[in-house]
């Protein structure tokens, strides 16, 4: 009795529109609001499938306000049961859920395997295989295949609420693929004296690359639904729940994104910045002492061929060839913006630092350069260099080359003030950081200034570690380096009142630093 109610309702409804009745309307012509609201009230007409005007919109919003409607949607009452419709969707939902999540029973297998004496011993779990995931991206989209408008889906709601069905059901695989990625710390992910990829790692590269086929027919599922199959046909319908369903399973790419960065990624990068810190300490081992300009010209291969260019393609041959590309992007975008840091970090401590070795750091700079552009290249995207963490970075690579001939000391007549302003104007000082600049300075300064890395006790590798972390940020070491340059300083005036006369090195330097470091500190916070 109610039921009629309702839809006799729904026929004078469309009938007092100028509509054909309840009966002869579609069902999308009655379950969507051919209007909206707008801010004063008034409704803003549609247009009806003829093209005139919608005069239906005021009934149609009547009937979806209206208690008839809102007792046929149903609630849920004391005892567990649901009236109205809710008890149908709530079957509905229980059903599709229960088939979403059958395959999961099948994913990620737990491995056995015993020794010669019976005694188990721990493995890697299985992976789902191709098969697997092409399973569950089927069954994925028979699910969403029964909101299709065209196949009596109705409501754009019900593709949103399948879609929430299929989030819940990643999420648990995503749970489960946590479970089955291997916690070996970072230090024994790669093979220390090859540089090869250790069991536990080249497991979890595997499970990145389950994650991105994931990924992939998730996020092509809404299109493959509802707007391939109809093709080259066009209908707005179809492209609106394809849209509603793919804002409904963004939540889950967002999840598998962060399971893979989290989990797989952000070690990867720092088993491989750790070793690339490991080669840029060898910067200090004599590599850029006073030399002629002819040895150093005649010298058969640079610090950066000898220490690091293997080093990049051995990253990129072992690693980011494994990765899917959205995933090696990350990883070449984070080794280079480590390895920028880094390496302008050890440049800045190298002390002293001659014509020649200026000579020698320039080179290296161009080499490293060069070799830095193949790695994210091989990467697989086509950033450059200077477009990685929104090139600054690469900014202060470019600027470090004009900070090795910088010659304002030369004047012997500018005071520390005169110096320091004039410093502070030059406009490549801005992409350096203060710490930088600081460290620089020391090269010029008489041997009673001690170095930052000494005056803490620290190798200079070690005190770059302070400096850059290991995943590429470099924000937290700038105060640091202020309040360590600062004692430095403090030191250097108080052995210098008791022993005077000094000859070596420029006596301006402690002053200067203390005048250049509020105001690039002050820089760096705006």
């Amino acid at each position: 009795m109610g039921m009629m109610f309702v839809l006799d309702y729904f026929s004078r409804a469309d009938e007092a529109a100028g509509g054909g009745g309840f009966f002869g309307a579609s069902a999308d012509a009655w379950t969507h609001v051919d209007s909206t609201l707008g801010a004063s009230g008034d409704t803003v007409q549609g247009t009806r499938s003829g093209g005139a005007p919608s005069a239906s919109s005021s009934s149609t919003l009547a009937v979806f306000s209206s208690a008839e409607w809102t007792a046929l949607q149903g609630e849920p009452v004391a005892d567990g049961t649901s009236t109205g419709l809710l008890a149908l969707q709530t079957a509905f939902l229980k059903e599709s859920k229960k088939r979403l999540f059958a395959p999961l029973e099948f994913m990620f297998p737990e491995a056995v395997s015993v020794d010669e004496n019976g005694i188990a011993i721990p493995v890697l779990p299985t992976l789902p295989s191709r098969y697997d995931l092409a399973k569950l991206d089927a069954d994925i989209r028979e699910e969403l295949s029964h909101a299709d408008p065209r196949q009596g889906g109705g409501d754009f709601s019900m593709a949103a609420m399948i879609s929430e069905m299929v989030v819940s059901m990643l999420h648990e695989f995503c749970i489960m693929a946590r479970i089955a990625i291997s916690s070996t710390g970072d230090d024994k992910m790669l093979d220390s004296r090859s540089g090869s990829v250790a069991e536990s790692m080249a497991h979890n590269l595997n499970v990145a690359g389950v994650m991105s086929s994931l990924a992939s027919f998730v996020r092509n599922a809404p299109e493959t639904t509802f707007v391939n199959p109809y093709r080259p046909a066009q209908s707005t319908q179809h492209e609106e729940a394809s849209h509603s369903c793919h804002m409904a399973l963004l939540p889950a790419l967002q999840e598998i994104d962060s399971l893979v960065k989290s989990s797989i990624l952000d070690p990867l990068c720092r088993a491989l910045n750790r070793q690339v810190a490991t080669a840029l300490a060898k910067m200090h081992r004599g590599t850029y002492l006073q030399e002629s300009v002819d040895d150093a010209m005649s010298q058969p291969s640079s610090f950066v061929q000898i220490y690091l260019s293997d080093q990049y393609d051995t990253i990129a041959g072992t690693y980011l060839s494994q990765l899917p590309n959205e995933y090696a992007v990350t990883v070449a975008s984070t080794v280079a913006t480590f390895s920028i840091y880094s390496f302008v970090s050890n440049a800045a401590l190298l002390r002293p630092l001659g014509e020649t070795s200026r000579l020698r750091l320039t080179q290296d700079l161009a080499d490293f350069e060069m070799a830095l552009e193949q790695l994210v290249f091989k990467g697989g995207t086509s950033l450059s260099l200077s477009q990685i963490a929104g090139g600054k970075p690469y900014a202060e690579l470019r600027a470090v080359r004009q900070l090795l001939y910088w010659i304002a000391l030369e004047d012997k007549t500018l005071s520390p003030a005169e110096v320091a302003k004039g410093l502070l104007r030059d406009t490549w000082v801005k992409d350096l950081r203060p710490s930088t600049l600081f460290h620089f300075l020391f090269s010029f300064a008489p041997a009673l200034l001690t170095s930052p890395h000494h005056f803490k006790r620290m190798d200079a590798g070690d005190y770059v570690g302070t400096l850059v972390k290991l995943d590429g940020s470099v924000d937290d070491g700038e105060a640091s380096a202020w309040m360590t340059t600062m004692a430095c300083c403090d030191a250097y005036q108080q052995r210098e009142s008791v022993d005077g006369a000094i000859t070596d090195g420029d006596r301006r330097i402690g002053a200067i630093l203390m005048v250049l470091g509020p105001e690039l500190l002050r820089r760096r916070r705006q």
